[in-house]
């Protein structure tokens, strides 16, 4: 158990340093809106209360 402890230390020490990173991002989220029904003002309007 105690080796176990060891080991996920270095892995995540190695993966901090910058190893074992599959590909660079850029670092910038785009975020573009989408309209779609769920989004769609006549669905979220309910009716006047008599």
């Amino acid at each position: 158990m105690k080796n176990d402890v060891f080991a996920a230390i270095a892995l995540a020490l190695h993966e901090f340093q910058g190893n074992n990173v599959h590909d660079k991002e850029s670092g910038v989220i785009t975020i573009r809106p989408r309209h779609t029904e769920w989004s769609s003002r006549i669905l979220t309007m309910t009716k006047r209360p008599l």
